[in-house]
């Protein structure tokens, strides 16, 4: 009994540091916190701090990520010039409208959920295929090659959806439409 109390306490330990890790390595919200950092980074930070609830409105657009602080400073960091990111929030019961995705708010249903991606150009050639895990709020984050409409399919604990996506200058950057049957 003893090995095992030793046991729980240890990982009990290893969790406590994963999370003390975890929440140091995400800087707090603040102009100075996107100074050089690319898209990619600017969407992991939004993310972050909006599933941490922080004082900061970000959102994506086919063209940047926005960020609004508490102190009125506003903020941009422009997307690549040749990919843009669509956030997928796929659903079995429970969605929302949605067309402009802010990480700040929006709150998907399959929270932490390993989801097959295979996304597939007009002429019919996979751009992406993997596991793309959805984040805390629920979403996935795609960087996909612009100015092109894919067909993309999702399968997660059985179930699977078909749909649409498109990457131009006016589209959707939040897909809340893919329901999985």
């Amino acid at each position: 009994m003893y090995k095992n109390q030793k046991l729980h306490w240890l990982i009990g330990l290893f969790v406590l540091l994963g999370m003390a890790l975890a929440q140091t390595s995400t800087p707090q919200p603040s102009p100075a916190a996107l100074r050089g950092v690319d898209a990619v980074r600017a969407m992991e930070l939004a993310n972050a701090w909006g599933i941490q609830g922080a004082p900061v409105q970000s959102f994506v657009t086919p063209q940047a990520v926005h960020f609004s602080f508490a102190d009125g400073q506003k903020l941009q960091v422009a997307l690549p010039a040749d990919r843009m990111v669509v956030s997928i929030a796929p659903y079995i019961t429970r969605t929302h409208p949605c067309k402009t995705h802010y990480m700040s708010s929006c709150r998907g249903e399959l929270v932490l959920t390993p989801v097959q991606v295979v996304a597939t150009n007009q002429e019919g050639r996979v751009v992406f295929r993997g596991t793309v895990r959805t984040l805390e709020n629920g979403f996935m984050d795609l960087w996909l090659p612009r100015n092109q409409t894919y067909q993309i399919r999702l399968e997660a604990g059985g179930r699977s959806v078909s749909g649409q996506i498109s990457t131009f200058n006016d589209s959707d950057t939040c897909i809340t439409t893919l329901q999985l049957r």
